[in-house]
């Protein structure tokens, strides 16, 4: 299989370019003419993995128009899959877990163009008849995340005894082995309705205060931890939950590393590597 994958240098593309080591993979490069690139490499599957996720001035070019292009692609050459990496903040904030039929309510420019992109993924999937569908992870965690996201950052705390500040969160945690492999999941399933979407979550929502507790756990000690009591974000909501019953009804997935068993094996990978840390 010959798979195009945008964002490759980043924590998601990266770890799907390394679970799919075996196949044939054409890893676009930002700068570089995607539809020259498209055209020259003729996927099987496109996988848009690439976003501006801090940066709200630089994000309509890779969050909407890298996907029209990509989108633009498919409809000539119909054969081609496109899996899309959205967002489950999409779906803005929510009082309960949120499931697939929710409709989006951005509350900042991230949010706004991941839920336009998504759009424009269904509209072409369900118009054109076309094999591309959405995977919306909550909170994703694993090897290659940055150095400034929370389970790096707690590595240092613990291991190399570097302070922190800890405001508090709650999220909706799936180890990034757990992710790539629902992707794959997608891939693999053709039954399922032109411009789906699918979330990835654990499920189990956990405070960023419980996420410590667990850390502590499995070290034996604490770490310094400074604890702050209110959230990073106004916005933030206090309820951040995947509805797992449709990934797991309609595409038979289910996660294999609990969230003490992806901390585990975080830890495990930080100590051996130190590439993500």
């Amino acid at each position: 299989m010959k798979i195009f994958i945008t964002g490759g240098t980043g924590f998601i593309g990266r770890n799907l370019i390394d679970f799919y080591c075996d196949e044939e993979i054409f890893q676009y490069k930002r700068g570089s003419d995607l539809a020259d690139d498209l055209k020259y490499f003729k996927p099987d599957l496109i996988i848009n993995s690439a976003a501006e996720i801090y940066k709200s001035e630089l994000m309509w070019e890779p969050n909407v128009l890298m996907v029209l292009e990509c989108l633009n692609y498919v409809r000539s050459n119909p054969n081609t899959k496109m899996i899309q990496i959205g967002s489950s903040a999409e779906y803005g904030p929510m009082p309960r877990a949120t499931n697939e039929q929710d409709r989006i309510n951005p509350v900042d420019i991230y949010q706004a163009t991941k839920g336009a992109a998504t759009l424009l993924c269904q509209g072409y999937a369900r118009n054109y008849g076309l094999n591309i569908k959405i995977a919306r992870p909550y909170s994703v965690y694993g090897k290659f995340e940055r150095p400034h996201r929370l389970f790096p950052r707690l590595w240092r705390a613990f291991r190399l005894d570097q302070g922190m500040k800890l405001y508090q969160g709650y999220h909706d945690f799936i180890y990034i082995n757990d992710f790539v492999r629902g992707i794959d999941y997608i891939v693999r399933n053709d039954s399922t309705p032109a411009g789906d979407i699918i979330n990835f979550g654990s499920g189990v929502q956990y405070s960023n205060f419980e996420v410590l507790e667990l850390w502590e756990k499995i070290f034996g000690y604490s770490a310094q931890v400074d604890v702050i009591t209110t959230m990073a974000k106004s916005y933030e909501s206090e309820v951040w939950v995947c509805d797992t019953s449709y990934a797991r009804q309609k595409y038979d997935f289910e996660i294999k590393y609990d969230l003490e068993q992806g901390i585990k094996d975080f830890i495990e990978v930080a100590d051996y590597h130190e590439e993500n840390v």
